[in-house]
């Protein structure tokens, strides 16, 4: 990283003061980790619920640190230069946007209740056919992450795309504040933190905050097969477009073709230019996120879709369906990112699609934040799983059991529960057979991943595929 601004750069950014230093001395990169400080390094000060960064500052400094900004009062005797500023947050993010706006890069900002990595990786693939791209890292993604990662783009750099996450209100209209968007994305309009929020209508009035500070000659791209993204869409006064699967959709997809092992979508953009590839199987929900990185790429440079060949890479993140199998035929399918109802529906729908020789396992455990809607939103995934062609259903956790007791009838052949994980382990053991497949999934706080590496262990699953 090398920035290329001065003290005086960052006193202009901040408002800040210099209590010691010259007004020349040069910043070319910043950290918030004393932990990782390199040479010539300046060091941010943050303070948070659990740390304090001002009771680093000599350690930051004895690392090689050429300067630091704080908001309280330090005694340095050595040579480093020291900025006061009212609040080492918001000046983190000051500098961010100032040196922003030193850049030549389109900002693409990428948001929604779910999709937003799988996106945000598309999104970077695809801009590198046509120029240098910086995407920001895995769960970079709030008010620290944004402008770390601001900070991280090299000076070339043509686009920058950022994910943009909240857990509240207000939350990414400040990140819109930081990031000044050209283009901004809306996956979809989900479950996630309603718990907080309350209602999926003030989810939408929460993502919709990426316009806030959008370009003047910005982009909205929005999910037409998605309600509440077209209410979005409605009342936007700025260039927008729609991509999903419905009739009248910008950018259209088709599935034209089904195979075992892949699909071929069919693509038809807003100019009339039409796109085939044949993908690895999957849910439409996480083609749209495909969908709405192509709209991107043709929002920019609409030529330049024919460069996207047939066998496109079309990964995703890591424990996002990821994977893996023994040599016996048992498959694991790691999706234990997080969970909220829509992800859960979709990671069900992906095992119901697969071609497999043996049964389906599905072990889902508690999605929580939910709120006042937890027993709704597990009845809806219960239900959901219930419906398809799955043969062995594990629940594991309190909220999954609350919803259980609101059935009638449960078919207790089939269906599992329990709250211990060891029990979960054991039920795994007595039901799988070789050649099963097996979907887990459920949030952060369940520790799902716990399993993956239960069964990996268990049965040598270690070749991925």
């Amino acid at each position: 990283m090398s920035l290329n601004l001065t003290v005086e750069d960052i006193l202009k950014a901040t408002k800040g003061i210099l209590i010691k230093g010259n007004f020349k001395d040069k910043v070319d990169s910043i950290s918030t980790d004393s932990r990782n400080i390199k040479k010539d390094d300046v060091f941010i000060a943050l303070k948070g619920e659990k740390f304090d960064g001002h009771e680093f500052v000599k350690d930051a400094i004895l690392k090689g640190a050429k300067g630091v900004i704080v908001s309280r009062d330090v005694n340095l005797e050595d040579k480093a230069f020291i900025i006061k500023v009212q609040d080492t947050l918001k000046a983190l993010q000051d500098i961010a946007n100032y040196y922003l706006k030193t850049l030549n890069a389109k900002v693409i900002g990428i948001t929604g209740s779910s999709g937003k990595t799988t996106t945000k990786n598309l999104v970077g693939r695809l801009l590198k056919l046509i120029g240098k791209v910086y995407v920001s890292k895995e769960n970079f993604n709030n008010e620290i992450g944004v402008p770390l990662s601001i900070l991280e783009a090299e000076k070339d750099v043509d686009f920058l795309v950022l994910e943009m996450a909240m857990r509240g209100k207000g939350e990414i209209s400040l990140l819109s504040k930081i990031a000044e968007p050209d283009i901004g994305v809306i996956t979809n309009i989900g479950w996630a933190h309603i718990g907080r929020l309350g209602s999926r209508e003030a989810i939408m009035e929460a993502k919709a905050e990426i316009f806030d500070y959008i370009k003047e000659d910005g982009i909205a791209i929005l999910n037409r097969d998605d309600s509440f993204s077209m209410k979005i869409y409605e009342r936007l006064h700025i260039k927008k477009y729609t991509f999903g699967f419905e009739e009248g959709s910008d950018l259209r997809g088709l599935i034209l073709d089904k195979g075992k092992e892949s699909y071929t979508l069919g693509l038809y953009f807003p100019d009339g230019k039409r796109l085939t590839l044949s993908l690895p199987v999957y849910p439409l929900n996480i083609y749209r996120n495909l969908l709405s990185a192509l709209l991107v790429l043709w929002s920019i440079s609409p030529e330049s879709i024919y460069r996207v060949k047939e066998d496109f890479d079309f990964t995703l993140p890591k424990q996002r369906l990821d994977v893996k199998r023994n040599k016996d035929g048992l498959v694991i399918i790691d999706d234990t990112y997080n969970a909220n109802p829509d992800s859960m529906k979709t990671a069900i729908e992906y095992l119901e699609l697969l071609d497999v020789p043996g049964r389906k396992v599905a072990l889902l455990g508690d999605m929580l934040e939910l709120g006042n809607y937890s027993i709704e939103g597990h009845k809806e995934v219960i239900e959901e799983v219930l419906k398809r062609n799955i043969d062995v259903i594990v629940l594991y956790g309190q909220e999954m059991k609350k919803a259980l007791d609101e059935f009638e009838k449960i078919d207790w052949s089939k269906v599992h529960w329990s709250d211990n994980p060891e029990e979960i382990k054991s039920i795994l053991r007595r039901s799988l057979q070789p050649k099963d497949t097996v979907l887990i999934k459920g949030s952060r706080a369940m520790r799902m991943e716990d399993f993956v590496k239960f069964l990996e262990d268990e049965y040598d699953c270690s070749v991925k595929y």
